[in-house]
């Protein structure tokens, strides 16, 4: 799988990049979106303490090592209350306000999804899972430096 990192630069210092793997092998191409996923997301911000937002990606590098820091990104980074697994998902915001899942982790995440048979729709219900459900998800939503 090939591998995105991600640099977080938080008020107090660098993180260690992250790495995310790319969705374009695990999921047959890079999956849209739609614009009312964030929408949803935008609203369980404003009205739910577990969901937090900052401004933290310093950096981001593709696989083949470009630079792709000036996108309109948005990652969130998503911990499941009950059993504590991190859940790290990078999107690629669109013009028309919808969004492309371009790289997803940690490996044990993404492992799984390389080799689920159904992976599309897995991934799909998952998302559909973090908006209806708020209460059993810690989520930290991080927006460009640059904004």
């Amino acid at each position: 799988m090939k591998i995105w990192k991600i640099g977080i630069k938080f008020s107090d210092g660098i993180s260690d990049p992250l790495e995310l793997y790319d969705n374009a092998s695990i999921f047959k191409g890079y999956l849209t979106i739609k614009r009312s996923f964030f929408d949803e997301l935008i609203k369980q911000i404003k009205e739910n303490p577990k969901y937090i937002t900052g401004k933290a990606i310093n950096k981001i590098l593709a696989p083949d090592r470009s630079d792709w820091t000036n996108n309109p990104w948005l990652f969130l980074l998503i911990k499941d209350v009950e059993n504590q697994k991190p859940i790290w998902l990078l999107f690629k915001r669109e013009r028309n306000l919808d969004g492309l899942l371009v790289a997803i982790g940690p490996k044990k995440f993404a492992n799984y999804f390389n080799s689920s048979k159904e992976s599309d729709k897995t991934i799909k219900k998952l998302l559909n899972y973090f908006i209806a459900y708020p209460s059993k998800w810690i989520n930290l939503v991080l927006l460009p430096n640059f904004l």
